[in-house]
């Protein structure tokens, strides 16, 4: 939750706003993020805002453009399809977080996932490729 609620703070701050290409990765497929993303654009309207100036209409809209998440620590399933399904393949790199998760358990857990290959593709080099010019 701490490091969501760092992300949040880049977000709010308007660092995205300043350096509109810039990328922050998030690891534990997204600390949460992903799960939250209407909450969060519900109570940017409820709460008026604030006094925040935001460029762009919604909160959710810097986490699907300037946030990747990795699936470091968390080998279940209804994470990786919900983030899926709020970020899109896209937005979604392969990693483990080793020492404190198995490796084995990681690889087997994404060679397996209810994804399509496509998908997978993505999730397991060419974002990282993509993201990191490689």
């Amino acid at each position: 939750m701490e490091t969501a609620t760092h992300a949040l703070r880049i977000i709010f701050g308007g660092v995205f706003d300043r350096f509109p290409k810039a990328t922050l990765v998030l690891g534990h497929m997204g600390e949460g993020l992903p799960g939250m993303l209407w909450r969060l654009d519900s109570r940017w309207q409820f709460m008026n805002h604030r006094g925040v100036h935001l460029e762009k209409e919604r909160p959710s809209d810097y986490i699907r453009d300037n946030v990747m998440i990795t699936t470091s620590g968390v080998c279940a399933q209804a994470p990786l399809l919900g983030a899926l399904l709020a970020l899109g393949a896209d937005r979604i790199l392969f990693s483990t977080d080793y020492p404190m998760e198995s490796n084995g358990e990681a690889v087997h857990f994404i060679d397996n996932a209810p994804i399509s290959e496509p998908d997978r593709a993505k999730i397991c080099h060419l974002n990282a490729e993509r993201l990191l010019r490689l």
